[in-house]
């Protein structure tokens, strides 16, 4: 009878009462529940017991757990059903795909050119892979995109499995992303998905770590999802939520502030910069010296690169000393030029004690407002010839806050700063911060 009233069930679409959790793992082969080397009739009576709400003992439902997923359930019920007495040839006898396996997906944030530096390679937080704004960002990646610092638009993903070798599969629920076991989509490494589903993976059998590189292959932003599972079941072993990137984030160091892995804690700006990175930002940070006085360089093809080739259309910069200027300077080319390159709006701008870029002995302070930005966040501080040889920034119109900026001399923490420490105060940089997050979106 008890057979019968599983047929019912599993037929109807129903349990016989709540899902029997599984112990704390098999001692046999997998839907072997008493151990007698075959899975036959008495298996399928222990099943039924396993299904209903007095399962005969924690050594035998664990063997009924064939999904992995700690629970006893129909789901189990369809897998034992193409393995009782053998008589399956879509899969073996025994454990199917990852069962009882612990699976873990670790996805990156982005890549700079042949490597993550500037920054160091950062995993996203397994409380954040699934988080829509703060979990991993990934640059779309469609035909003609130029990569000025290399191929770099795809991102890392490791999978971690135990025990090793287990059996395992990708889904995505969309198209629009492609998989890689090499960083540069190397001919034949691409992952083949049937049905937005993959086959077992190339895991080998003593291999308990896989490298995947993960593409948005679309012109069309938005999220995607990406789950290990068993080959031959659907449940769902870890997820990954990837989201587009709309928007580009330029950091400028200032005066002899060269980039460094790991940051030098006295540069504000790329201090600022990591921050946002760690938050799901595309954020990309040089030397001031890379942008020319007309603005040309390094850090305006990158961005024209996410305008153009990726549609990217929200654009932020600031920087500190020097790196004001020249945040001036390439916003300003980036609105002259705004004609040839499509729709997008400077969203984001900010000085740090901003001062000219002419040159590198350019001694001015930059009070020019940035052309066209929506948001121009403003801190300076008054120089004197024995502290910082009257090295400063100053007020700039229709700034925030309003409406010419923050001298911070005028503020109990920032009372008798210099040029060389106004970077760097806490109160600066997590305004900084603030403002980024609530000016554009990701």
């Amino acid at each position: 009878m008890r057979t019968l009233a599983l047929l019912l069930a599993f037929i109807g679409g129903f349990a016989l009462g709540p899902p029997v959790y599984a112990g704390d793992g098999c001692p046999f082969q997998c839907a072997d529940l008493d151990g007698d080397g075959s899975i036959d009739h008495t298996d399928y009576e222990s099943f039924a017991a396993c299904l209903s709400e007095d399962p005969q003992s924690v050594q035998a439902c664990a063997c009924a757990d064939l999904d992995g997923d700690n629970r006893i359930d129909l789901r189990d019920f369809a897998l034992f059903a193409r393995l009782f007495q053998n008589v399956s040839d879509e899969v073996s006898p025994g454990c199917t795909g990852a069962i009882g396996s612990t699976v873990n997906l670790t996805a990156y944030r982005p890549q700079h050119g042949t490597g993550y530096a500037p920054f160091t390679r950062t995993p996203v937080p397994d409380q954040l892979e699934t988080d829509s704004l703060l979990g991993p960002g990934i640059r779309m990646n469609q035909p003609g995109d130029a990569d000025p610092q290399g191929e770099d638009d795809l991102i890392e993903v490791t999978l971690d499995v135990d025990p090793p070798g287990a059996a395992l599969a990708l889904r995505r629920d969309q198209d629009t992303l492609s998989v890689w076991t090499s960083r540069t989509k190397t001919p034949g490494t691409e992952i083949v998905f049937v049905d937005d589903k993959t086959g077992s993976l190339p895991i080998g059998s003593t291999q308990s770590t896989l490298t995947l590189w993960v593409e948005w292959a679309s012109a069309v932003p938005g999220t995607a999802a990406l789950t290990a599972e068993p080959p031959d079941s659907p449940v769902v072993k870890d997820e990954i939520l990837f989201h587009a990137f709309e928007s580009i984030v330029v950091a400028l160091g200032g005066e002899n502030q060269p980039t460094s892995v790991p940051v030098d804690p006295n540069h504000g700006s790329f201090v600022v910069g990591i921050a946002m990175y760690e938050v799901g930002f595309d954020v990309h940070m040089y030397d001031e010296d890379v942008v020319g006085p007309d603005g040309s360089g390094a850090a305006y093809d990158v961005v024209v690169d996410a305008i153009v080739n990726r549609q990217v259309d929200e654009v932020a910069i600031f920087g500190y000393s020097h790196g004001g200027g020249s945040t001036y300077d390439l916003t300003d080319r980036l609105d002259i030029n705004r004609a040839g390159l499509g729709l997008f709006s400077i969203s984001y701008t900010s000085y740090v004690d901003g001062v000219g870029n002419n040159s590198d002995v350019d001694t001015s302070m930059e009070t020019r407002r940035p052309p066209s930005s929506a948001f121009h966040l403003n801190h300076y501080q008054h120089g004197t010839l024995f502290e910082d040889f009257f090295l400063d920034g100053g007020p700039v119109a229709n700034s925030n806050p309003p409406p010419t900026g923050l001298d911070v001399e005028t503020t109990p923490w920032g009372a008798s700063s210099t040029h060389f420490e106004v970077d760097d105060f806490i109160e600066v940089r997590s305004l900084m911060e603030s403002t980024i997050d609530s000016s554009i979106s990701r």
